[in-house]
């Protein structure tokens, strides 16, 4: 059973969808679909615990163009806003009102299903970074993140599997993965997986680089490539919120004493080291129903 003292966990509802409320902002969420998109703006979307601050360096870093390690040390969050979250203080607008008079590029992170991407958006206007991820890998990502942050309900590795297999149709992972597969044609969407970014990731920088019409040096293409292992974002407090003191002191003091960072391993197949084999038959029969109609595939090997 969870600890009986974990806080409770707070969500708010938005078109059927569950958001944990606190960060994300009911306010923030009525104003997504009607937000006005810009030709040069960029989201970068992805399922939780998905490769969402990978790729957000990543686009960060390739559409600055020069100066890419001094960048590389602004907070990842100050240049990839999360479109949907809360303001940053109590008495804040949530960050979507914010984005309105902020310079372009605009760079975005979010985590909403396809159907809630602001209107604009779906009808081509900006461009659409999508990361996917093997949802086995998926499921252990946020069991761990319950395990660093003060904020959200401490659960069991079973607790934490049922809920991730259980979570309301808008927001589970084999609706709102296949929903972004049906558009990776679109001209505004580019849907890349974590695990081939693992296998090659100076390779997807020059694909995310050319889906958003930068043209980098082959001497920029190598900088932002180092600046982009996982070894380099652990070590970066600007990627690694566990390694900002500030951060950690206000909500991630359960990892620190877990030993547990932000940045953990990035590895592919890790989830081997946690599914028993009775729960990986039961989620590999569930998956291969849910995923009967796609051809979306994920590899389980580095």
């Amino acid at each position: 059973m969870a600890e009986q003292n974990a806080p409770s966990a707070t969500f708010c509802y938005f078109r059927g969808a569950r958001f944990p409320s606190p960060p994300v902002s009911p306010q923030g969420l009525e104003l997504v679909e009607s937000f006005g998109v810009r030709d040069d703006d960029v989201f970068v979307s992805a399922f939780r615990k998905s490769g969402t601050t990978w790729t957000q360096q990543i686009v960060s870093l390739v559409t600055t163009g020069s100066n890419i390690s001094e960048v590389s040390r602004i907070p990842l969050g100050k240049r990839v806003p999360w479109l949907e979250r809360a303001g940053l203080h109590a008495d804040a607008p949530p960050i979507i009102s914010q984005l309105k008079d902020s310079p372009s590029p605009r760079l975005m992170k979010t985590h909403l299903p396809y159907n809630m991407l602001p209107k604009q958006a779906r009808e081509g206007k900006g461009k659409i970074v999508y990361c996917a991820r093997n949802p086995k890998d998926v499921a252990v990502s946020l069991y761990n993140m319950r395990q660093i942050n003060d904020m959200l309900q401490l659960l069991t590795w079973e607790e934490a599997l049922h809920d991730f297999l259980s979570e309301p149709p808008a927001n589970l992972w084999w609706n709102v993965i296949p929903e972004y597969w049906c558009h990776k044609d679109d001209d505004n969407l580019l849907f890349i997986k974590y695990e081939d970014m693992k296998k090659d990731l100076r390779g997807h920088v020059v694909k995310i680089a050319e889906f958003l019409g930068r043209s980098l040096t082959e001497e920029q293409i190598d900088e932002v490539t180092a600046n982009c292992t996982f070894a380099a974002m652990k070590e970066n407090q600007a990627t690694n919120v566990s390694r900002d003191p500030l951060i950690q002191e206000k909500m991630l003091k359960r990892g620190k004493e877990k030993g547990i960072e932000f940045v953990r391993k990035g590895q592919v197949g890790d989830w081997r080291n946690w599914f028993s084999p009775q729960q990986l038959e039961t989620f590999e029969a569930f998956h291969r129903e849910k995923m009967a109609e796609t051809d979306l595939t994920f590899e389980d090997e580095e």
